[in-house]
């Protein structure tokens, strides 16, 4: 008999390790514009200046028409941004901060209630940083990333290191990638990371230095073969029937996501559950506006709203918070 996908599930944003000292979106491309490299390439310029969405950039440069010098600026610009968005967790160090403290703790709390039972757990995330890599090691079972190699054991000296261009991880191609394996086949014993957006320090199949990066790009995700089936495994992971789904950080910007938590709302009774400090008003109008295809349909799946930020959730004087204990009834234990 196959052991049960667990009922429930993690999916973060940007807007998670936010919490960390992390960049969003637009600070990212703000990093990326502000690159001197950049800001000698007028080419390079202009199209920031026309498109906020720094992915969308770094991949219309790189498989483009465009110069040498202009490829060589963005991806080093690129390259840097997330080596600065590394630095922040590699540097983490929260013994000496309790806010620092209890953010983490808060973090890694969630991650070891979701690891907690003897079934087949995931987290998946749209982030392409390594905080979690760095920072978090599972209490009961590791946390790994599926058919791809860990840099470093979280928490270790080694944790503390920079990533260099030399370490940049390939990931698999087609023929060597296991794409047969369900999520159901998936093993117990690890909590599994999935990082359906790709990650910094991971270099294209074809062993070229292309980040494997991506966001609201279907194209790119279907380009490489491991984001391809880590999309694969979160729509199975949905679709399992009466799963619960908690959502920190994420705006509701990609089609590519919201699509399957739309239909596993509609016909697999995916109930999602929100941690967010804005007015569910205001959500409900932002999330429609994000997506006007899916975003009724996500929001009717509602079913805990916790109004809090995540800073708040997990105070800095350590003691349990009425969104804590609800957030634990209603999703962990309800």
């Amino acid at each position: 008999m196959r052991t049960q996908i667990s009922k429930t599930i993690l999916l973060t944003g940007a807007g998670f390790t936010k919490n960390f000292g992390g960049f969003v979106a637009t600070e990212m491309w703000a990093k990326i514009f502000n690159c001197c490299e950049v800001q000698k390439e007028p080419v390079l310029k202009n199209i920031l200046l026309n498109d906020f969405d720094y992915e969308s950039v770094y991949h219309k440069v790189f498989d483009g028409a465009y110069s040498a010098g202009e490829k060589e600026a963005i991806n080093s610009a690129i390259l840097g941004a997330y080596r600065k968005l590394d630095d922040i967790g590699r540097n983490y160090i929260p013994a000496t901060d309790k806010s620092k403290s209890s953010i983490l703790s808060g973090a890694k709390q969630i991650i070891d209630r979701l690891a907690s039972n003897q079934q087949i757990n995931f987290l998946f995330t749209l982030n392409q940083d390594l905080f979690v890599e760095r920072l978090i090691s599972g209490t009961y079972i590791p946390i790994t990333t599926p058919q791809m190699s860990r840099f470093f054991i979280p928490n270790s000296s080694d944790s503390r290191l920079p990533v260099n261009v030399a370490d940049f991880k390939t990931v698999p191609t087609q023929n060597t990638l296991d794409t047969t394996k369900h999520a159901t086949m998936l093993s117990p014993k690890e909590l599994h990371y999935i990082k359906l957006h790709g990650s910094f320090g991971w270099k294209g199949s074809d062993r070229s230095n292309k980040l494997v990066i991506g966001r609201n790009k279907e194209i790119q995700i279907a380009s490489e073969p491991l984001l391809l089936w880590y999309s694969d495994l979160f729509k199975q992971v949905l679709s399992q029937g009466e799963r619960k789904l908690l959502i920190i950080g994420y705006g509701f910007r990609d089609a590519h996501i919201n699509e399957p938590i739309a239909e596993a709302i509609e016909r697999h009774g995916l109930k999602l559950y929100i941690i967010s400090p804005t007015d569910p008003s205001v959500f409900k109008d932002e999330l429609i506006r994000a997506d006007h295809v899916c975003g009724k349909g996500i929001f009717e799946g509602l079913t805990g709203y916790i109004r809090t930020s995540f800073k708040d959730l997990f105070p800095p004087d350590g003691n349990d918070t009425d969104a804590w204990r609800e957030l634990q009834e209603i999703f962990f234990i309800g």
